[in-house]
């Protein structure tokens, strides 16, 4: 999700968050190596199936430009469980 990127927001007019379709790279997290890659929907939407453990998920967007951005967001995946993640790009508008 990128956030709505209004640079003033008004009571009445929403600047809701909107889904961003972005490149995935999954790492442990003392490693630098990809265990998982993936590219999100157009709706953000992804599935990466893992094995148990934690990780830590790096998201940049498509078009390979400095914003919107994203921090890298920390998941332990638990044993025959589904994990929902939420990545939050910044799209830098203040």
């Amino acid at each position: 999700m990128v956030d709505g990127g209004c640079p003033v927001i008004q009571e009445g007019l929403p600047c809701p968050d909107k889904p961003l379709a972005s490149r995935l790279t999954v790492t442990r997290p003392d490693s630098v190596e990809a265990a998982a890659t993936a590219t999100s929907g157009e709706d953000g939407s992804f599935r990466i199936p893992l094995s148990p453990g934690r990780y830590v998920v790096r998201a940049t967007n498509l078009t390979g430009a400095i914003l919107p951005a994203a921090a890298p967001v920390d998941v332990e995946v638990p044993d025959g469980r589904d994990v929902s993640v939420t990545v939050a790009f910044d799209s830098g508008i203040r």
